[in-house]
């Protein structure tokens, strides 16, 4: 699915800098910009189809967004219905 990417991934200017992953198969990337004085974006790759989908917010704001149930295209509520969680481990 990497040939639907809207940019390549790597570390450079406009490229895509992959933070997360999902057990339902999406994966979630930093935009990082063109240029020092232009924001980061999140862009939400979905592995089952070609989509993605750029959200033109911080991650500290999509994180919120996603843990507060809004829609922000992770499909983790097919596992987790009643809203993400955490566990602490052992």
């Amino acid at each position: 699915m990497a040939d639907f990417q809207p940019s390549p991934v790597g570390a450079n200017p406009g490229e895509l800098m992959p933070v997360a992953s999902a057990t339902t198969g999406e994966a979630v990337f930093l935009h990082i910009p063109d240029n020092p004085s232009s924001p980061w974006r999140v862009v939400v790759q979905e592995f089952d189809s070609p989509a993605w989908t750029l959200y033109e917010m911080t991650f500290s704001e999509w994180s919120l967004a996603y843990l507060k149930g809004r829609d922000v295209k992770l499909c983790s509520r097919n596992f987790a219905p009643d809203g993400p969680f955490y566990e602490i481990l052992p």
